[in-house]
């Protein structure tokens, strides 16, 4: 009998430690800026291949300018930046209600631009909003 409860105490520890270091993988986190009355948040911290989403929550379409682009040269996953020939990008144009994103391969930072009246390059303009990307620690 106490050899029997000793095997099902080890078994039961085994499954713990075994369940404690198993490694969940699945699609990568997505971070979401708003682009509304104001670019919500005006800071994001991500990881390097976490998707960045820009939702444009605006009943018209705004235009989005990166001010830096190093960042741009090695991307995991985009969706609605790239040009006819398959170059990213750097002045994009949100439709109202839709979204673009952009999952970035090494640290660094993105800065940039939301133009709120795309047509009209001197219209209203939000102050200059980042994405860092830092190392995974």
């Amino acid at each position: 009998m106490m050899q029997v409860l000793r095997g099902l105490c080890v078994g039961l520890l085994m499954v713990q430690l075994g369940c404690g270091h198993r490694v969940e993988s699945g699609p990568p986190q997505v971070r979401e800026i708003r682009i509304a009355e104001a670019v919500t948040p005006d800071l994001m911290f991500a990881k390097p291949g976490e998707e960045i989403r820009w939702t444009n929550a605006r009943p018209a379409s705004v235009r989005i300018g990166f001010l830096t682009t190093r960042l741009l040269d090695e991307l995991g996953c985009e969706k609605g930046v790239k040009t006819l020939f398959g170059q990213v990008n750097d002045l994009i144009t949100i439709p109202a209600g839709e979204s673009i994103s952009l999952c970035f391969g090494r640290v660094g930072e993105l800065k940039y631009n939301v133009w709120f009246e795309p047509e009209n390059p001197r219209g209203r303009i939000s102050p200059t909003a980042t994405v860092r990307i830092e190392a995974q620690g």
